[in-house]
């Protein structure tokens, strides 16, 4: 007989913390055993702190106290993240199991950079990171991945592996000629080596050891020369920098993103040395999605410009709209241009956001229901039809396994606190190309195949110290909480239904409530469970009495510091972003545009303003069961506030 399944609000302390008592026992139980272990560790050694010390201890202790008291009530003036009338930013309640495993991580304090301190969270960590890689369709016996601070840090280690990788059959050649090696990559023209895949350039670089190997005599260390020479080689662009290498190759760097990028992506340009303006703008269709055509189009524009592509990039839940590029096509067009001989690229997945909505998938589609809802509304009733993502969508997810690296954030919809980051590459062949020489660390660097099995993570990443308090969180959380359809997805899919009921409701209102002087206008069916919304009048209105309106919306729904209104007046929460013209194309935005009732003129010189709600949070669904309806009510105050202001 098969268990019952665990119902989702086990899983969080819970609105009105009805599970509350639970994860004080828990974290109760946690403080208890690590004093405990305190106290019995050598207890020979005796008492240091002594009864008459902490008798003087008594006037600190009361300030310490105030201080805390005074904390905890400052504390009460943030959002309540864990409540259903949040639906503002990316953030909701955490997960049990993540706080609880961050509270037990943070109180032994280890740091992450090497297993010397931290000999249990850098397992953890790499235990953790293997269960995100394998949701995202990566084989964890031949992929890498590990713990970042956030998307930014994951996405920047993406693209400076991606810049490696590309520039690695330079060096190849470039050792193998030294050492005068028989590999391919010497007779191997510039055009022929820059069109070379990333898997392909990864395997010319173990290839190279092999060979060496088998040139070297019995007790000779080849894998030192091949090092040495990688080192001092003049392609190596780790150690001369980009400016070396576009030199020698002659063509200019590109990055390729769609125009919903995410704004850590000019940073990464930048801080590569580059320039941002190397980042090239794909452009979004009407769903804003990354329009596989125009990227198409792009790819041959830089080609026929003498330029090189270090990176395509395709967001997978915009941070805005939270839309997921076609990557299925992006890979389709990578394959096809290997297939003709033309040049390959690396693709990078930045799905900080969106990664998780893979679950759905695992270890098949689990589906989103019908694409109806019965609402009620002051008694009366109706079905709203609800657009519900298309099956491209989940075939975009699907990709995701052929991608070269993927970003995704456990802090975001993995439910655990921050900083909790990942990024995780498809071949574990990047990790020596990374190594850096820290020998306080760890010992000096090897050969590719003892550098792919270590179980080391501080000298092959761009950060130093972390806490193993995240590892702690992120492990305890998805090994009680699978990343599946039957655990993870379950609860991503109800915040994907609740969103395109937020989108049914704002389209459909008048058929609840009434014809009324105001209207809502969605900027387009949702793919996740991000939506963007703006309120205008039925009479003729300007576009600056259109933002005018939406920004008085999003202050009444909204805490901001210089208001120093208590957050117990403001019934719900919601966010705000811009349409700008430099940052989206005319023809991306002219359909929501003529549904708006503006021109494209006003829309070049203001933008437009827009409402934002993310529906992540896990009660939405639990509260409308007991006769709650979050939703409904957050609508019909948005509608009588747009009211009131016109």
């Amino acid at each position: 007989m098969s268990e019952p399944e665990t119902p989702i609000s086990a899983w969080f302390t819970g609105p009105k913390s009805e599970n509350g008592e639970r994860l004080a026992q828990t974290i109760k139980w946690i403080l208890s055993d690590h004093l405990y272990w305190r106290r019995n560790y050598y207890p020979e050694d005796g008492l240091v702190v002594t009864s008459e010390q902490r008798r003087k201890q008594d006037h600190w202790n009361d300030l310490f106290n105030d201080r805390l008291f005074e904390l905890l009530a400052a504390l009460k003036g943030d959002f309540p993240f864990f409540s259903p009338r949040y639906v503002a930013h990316m953030i909701a309640e955490q997960t049990m199991p993540s706080v609880a495993g961050y509270f037990a991580g943070m109180l032994y304090n280890p740091n992450n950079v090497t297993s010397e301190a931290a000999p249990v969270t850098v397992r953890l960590e790499l235990e953790a990171a293997a269960m995100i890689s394998r949701m995202i369709g990566f084989n964890p016996a031949t992929s890498w991945a590990h713990l970042t601070s956030g998307g930014t840090l994951a996405n920047t280690e993406a693209l400076w592996v991606a810049r490696t990788v590309r520039y690695l059959p330079f060096l190849v050649q470039d050792v193998a000629e030294q050492l005068e090696l028989e590999h391919s990559a010497r007779t191997m023209t510039t055009a022929e080596l820059l069109a070379l895949s990333p898997e392909q350039a990864l395997a010319m670089f173990a290839r190279l050891f092999r060979e060496a190997e088998s040139r070297s005599t019995a007790g000779e260390d080849f894998s030192a020369t091949v090092i040495e020479t990688l080192c001092a080689s003049r392609h190596n662009v780790t150690e001369c920098g980009m400016a070396a290498l576009t030199r020698h190759i002659g063509s200019e760097p590109v990055i390729l993103v769609p125009e919903t990028y995410h704004y850590s992506l000019p940073k990464i340009a930048d801080l590569l040395g580059i320039g941002r303006r190397a980042m090239l703008r794909v452009p979004v269709d009407g769903r804003f999605r990354m329009d596989p055509q125009a990227l198409e189009n792009l790819v041959g524009q830089v080609e026929r410009e003498g330029k090189h592509i270090l990176a395509i990039v395709a967001v997978m839940g915009t941070t805005e709209e939270g839309a997921i590029d076609p990557l299925q096509h992006i890979i389709e067009l990578r394959r096809r241009r290997e297939a003709e001989g033309l040049s390959s690229f690396w693709i990078h997945a930045d799905g900080a956001y969106g990664g998780y909505l893979r679950t759905l998938l695992i270890p098949e589609p689990m589906g989103l229901g019908e694409p109806l809802r019965e609402v009620d509304f002051k008694g009366k009733k109706t079905w709203l039809p609800l657009e519900l993502p298309a099956t491209e969508t989940f075939d975009a997810l699907e990709a995701l396994a052929d991608c070269d690296s993927v970003t995704v954030d456990p802090h975001k919809l993995g439910y655990v606190p921050y900083p909790a980051g990942a990024v995780c590459f498809r071949s574990q062949l990047v990790k020596p190309l990374l190594r850096q020489d820290a020998p306080y660390i760890e010992p000096g660097m090897a050969g590719p195949d003892e550098e792919c099995q270590s179980d080391k993570i501080g000298v092959y990443i761009l950060e130093g110290s972390r806490p193993g308090a995240v590892a702690a969180s992120v492990w305890l959380s998805h090994s009680t909480i699978p990343l599946d359809a039957s655990g993870h997805g379950r609860l991503i899919r109800q915040t994907i239904r609740n969103t395109c009921e937020l989108h049914g409701l704002l389209e459909h209102w008048e058929e609840l409530a009434g014809p009324g002087p105001v209207e809502a206008k969605t900027l387009c069916p949702p793919d996740s469970n991000i939506l963007c919304y703006a309120f205008r009048p039925k009479h003729p209105a300007t576009l600056a009495d259109i933002n005018r309106l939406n920004n008085s919306l999003f202050e009444h729904f909204s805490l901001r510091p210089e208001q120093r209104r208590q957050v117990y007046s403001h019934s719900f929460f919601i966010s705000r972003t811009v349409l700008s013209a430099n940052h989206y194309r005319e023809e991306t935005v002219t359909p929501f545009l003529d549904r708006l009732g503006v021109s494209v003129e006003d829309y070049r010189q203001q933008g437009v303003v827009l409402l934002r709600s993310t529906l992540m949070n896990p009660w939405l669904s639990e509260t409308r069961r007991h006769g709650r309806d979050f939703l409904v009510q957050l609508v019909a105050e948005l509608y009588e506030k747009a009211v009131s202001l016109t």
